[in-house]
């Protein structure tokens, strides 16, 4: 009897990341204007990507990287400068072909300052990390009329779109009292989780937005931990998405009456990623004929399968005294979160540990009136429970630190304690079995023996002992009734056939 054999046709896509590339910016600022510098307190900086496209071994990109910078003029009287660079860069790589699904995700990774006269050099470290999406299909066996077959449920996913959409969210303040001066103001957006409930896909976070200003001479501190939902114009059932938060553009308005001014905090949050489908096949892995010899040919199908976005969120807190031994603090006037590097990511059995640094800066106000800064450094090292996430499970993902809150102890020494909030997306290895092509060979001679005999060997499975003996799973076990699915190596399996 000939077999028959039905093939399909499924996609096996998968987003690769491509090798990060760095690059370098550097700009200066004169402060002559502005009363000279005496000391930088604190320096923040921002990149966004407003563009990407992959051309043929190449993908182009452009963005925006943004600083704000706090510093003691030659008064010691606090002052601060905004500045905004654009680039544009070139990311070189022969897997890049021409208009295929791409996008760029960029960070910075170091900020540096010096000071020369009465100008401040900033040199900033930006790392773009481009990602593509392969379109892969492949045909697969998925029936065998004919021939004992042994099929497996097997797991891929499709491409769907891609993710470039923005939401706008907002919040408001008063202060009670007239706004002086804004010295800092800084916003950061994370991705909490991205939901397909009810065919939808729906992707929820937080902005956290800092606000330093001065009114009527004192210096005074606000965080807005602003929550967004947004559901995406893709629905379908099984959807999964990786997204990333970015701010795309903040803005500060100054509203109220004279003496009782309102601050009113506008962000837009840029959102990105690849939207895939999954998709549950019945596949054949292993066949053979009892009547003629057969030829595979297998092939082994890898890829990475998205599987979503998990949130954690761990307190950290530490401590550091000011350089003079002799100098007191009398109060603390602001502690701004600079930057927070999210450094490792490491899988485990059932878990994930997250290592990074959070760097803040504390101004303060000396017993003799004297205002003063300085950076305070905290590492941590962080361990979640992940059911999903085993040791082979690959890891990428974002920090930021809300509720950042600061006492002082000893007159001499602040303690720092803040919340760490982490999105990580994960993508799990998928190794898939495929027989691409079939071909019947010699016919089977058939077995002369009435009665035979076969010892499996320890952790044989019931197909690998059908297959050897020639016949169908259900006409051995009819036989030998105790059969496991797996062989202990000490049945003696008795086959009786009919003689002709």
């Amino acid at each position: 009897m000939a077999i028959n054999t039905i093939f399909k046709s499924v996609s096996a896509d998968y987003e690769r990341n491509l090798d990060v590339k760095q690059i370098v910016m550097q700009c200066n600022f004169d402060t002559t204007s502005k009363g000279g510098v005496s000391k930088v307190c604190a320096l923040s900086g921002d990149v966004r990507i407003t563009k990407t496209q992959a051309m043929s071994k190449q993908v182009k990109t452009s963005g925006r990287v943004s600083i704000k910078l706090v510093y003691l003029d030659a008064e010691g009287k606090l002052n601060n400068f905004d500045y905004i660079s654009d680039f544009s860069e070139d990311i070189n790589n022969d897997a890049v072909i021409a208009d295929m699904p791409c996008l760029v995700r960029a960070s910075v990774i170091d900020m540096q300052s010096s000071i020369s006269g009465a100008e401040i050099k900033v040199q900033t470290v930006v790392e773009l990390a481009p990602t593509i999406v392969e379109i892969n299909t492949v045909d697969l066996l998925e029936d065998a009329e004919g021939a004992l077959s042994l099929k497996e449920e097997q797991q891929y996913q499709k491409y769907v779109c891609s993710v470039d959409e923005s939401v706008e969210i907002s919040d408001e303040y008063s202060c009670g009292a007239k706004v002086d001066d804004v010295l800092f103001f800084d916003s950061k957006a994370i991705v909490s989780d991205v939901d397909n409930a009810d065919g939808r896909l729906v992707v929820t976070g937080q902005a956290e937005v800092s606000l330093i200003y001065i009114s009527e001479g004192v210096v005074s501190t606000k965080n807005f931990n602003i929550p967004f939902a947004q559901e995406l114009a893709v629905k379908d059932e099984d959807l999964r998405a990786c997204i990333s938060a970015s701010v795309k553009e903040s803005r500060l308005v100054i509203e109220g009456s004279e003496n009782d001014n309102t601050f009113k905090v506008m962000v837009t949050v840029a959102l990105q990623g690849f939207v895939m489908q999954s998709q549950c096949v019945n596949a054949v892995t292993d066949l053979y004929s009892t009547a003629n010899m057969l030829d595979l040919s297998v092939e082994r199908i890898c890829f990475d399968e998205q599987n979503g976005v998990m949130r954690f969120e761990e307190r950290i807190s530490g401590s550091v005294g000011v350089e003079n031994s002799d100098e007191s603090i009398k109060s603390i006037m602001s502690c701004i979160v600079t930057q927070n590097t999210l450094s490792n990511l490491v899988p485990m059995d059932g878990a994930l540990l997250a290592e990074g640094v959070l760097n803040t800066s504390v101004i303060y106000e000396t017993e003799d009136g004297a205002t003063k800064c300085m950076q305070v450094e905290l590492p941590y090292s962080l361990q979640f429970d992940a059911e999903s996430v085993n040791a082979h499970t690959m890891l990428c993902g974002s920090a930021v630190a809300t509720d950042c809150s600061y006492k002082v102890k000893r007159d001499r020494e602040v303690e720092i304690t803040s919340n760490i909030v982490i999105s990580v997306c994960a993508m799990s290895r998928i190794e898939n079995t495929v027989i691409k092509s079939v071909e019947e060979g010699e016919e089977i001679k058939t077995n002369a023996n009435a009665i035979s005999v076969y010892i499996p060997d320890r952790g044989e499975s019931i197909w690998q002992v059908a297959k050897t003996l020639g016949m169908s799973i259900e006409s051995i076990k009819e036989q030998n009734p105790d059969l496991d699915a797996l062989m202990a190596g000490d049945e003696r399996i008795v086959i009786y056939r009919e003689i002709g």
